[in-house]
């Protein structure tokens, strides 16, 4: 394996959304689950979402799939769809950072599966890597903020430090068979710090060390925006209900 850190951080974000009751993949458990009706003279799927990029002069066609990747059924006010992972253990190059612009740029998109990109989140392991993937959002943001929204276009606006709400304009028709545009919410991307420090964290007086991510921390596996309250308590198979002596 050539890169076991990465695909622990991957493993340990599945878990973390299994954990507040979301169901959850790994990047391989999603290609099975991509190619799992495929017939043996069919291709195999090789990503979630295809993304037009363009550096300089140069376009290109990609396939992108996520590190991990959960579904949310839009609870408590918030919209149901696809939480894409990345993991940022290491600087993105000019080919990765235009790829990471054009997965911001489809949230609000149909993925492969049939559901929509709802939520991109970015986990960085060092604050340099973490500025470099807010340099491309707001990028973004200073790109298309002030234009008129139309089909295809999103805006980016920061509601908290690290995390943006995404605006595209949705096509309705109308009862005269008309198409209008209107401006709404599609989504959000979050770009935040891997919790590196948990492994440190002593729970004692003698503790120095965040506890952002410690169970009852709103950090993971997202920061929940403020409009949608703090994350359900904990779940799992082993708190089963005890049984009442008769």
């Amino acid at each position: 394996m050539t890169n076991p850190e990465h695909r622990l951080w991957a493993q340990f974000w599945t878990l973390a959304c299994e954990a507040r009751g979301l169901n959850a993949m790994t990047e391989q458990e999603l290609l099975q689950h991509l190619n799992k009706d495929n017939k043996p003279d069919q291709p195999p799927i090789q990503g979630l979402l295809t993304v037009t990029t363009t550096q300089g002069n140069k376009t290109r066609t990609i396939q992108l799939r996520p590190d991990a990747v959960a579904t949310e059924k839009g609870e408590n006010g918030g919209i149901g769809g696809t939480v894409w992972l990345e993991v940022d253990r290491s600087k993105r190059g000019s080919d990765r950072e235009a790829s990471l612009a054009a997965l911001a740029s489809s949230v609000g998109r149909t993925l492969k599966d049939g559901s929509h990109l709802r939520r991109v989140v970015i986990f960085c392991k060092t604050e340099r890597i973490r500025n470099r993937a807010l340099a491309v959002v707001n990028g973004l943001a200073k790109a298309n903020n002030g234009e008129v929204l139309i089909s295809g276009r999103r805006q980016f606006l920061e509601v908290e430090p690290g995390l943006y709400a995404v605006w595209s304009a949705i096509e309705s028709k109308l009862s005269d068979g008309r198409i209008e545009l209107i401006d709404a919410m599609v989504g959000h991307v979050h770009v935040q710090l891997l919790p590196i420090w948990l492994p440190k964290v002593r729970i004692d007086a003698s503790n120095t060390h965040s506890l952002a991510g410690w169970f009852d921390e709103n950090y993971l596996p997202y920061c929940r925006p403020v409009g949608l309250g703090s994350w359900p308590s904990l779940t799992s198979p082993l708190f089963a209900p005890l049984m009442t002596a008769k």
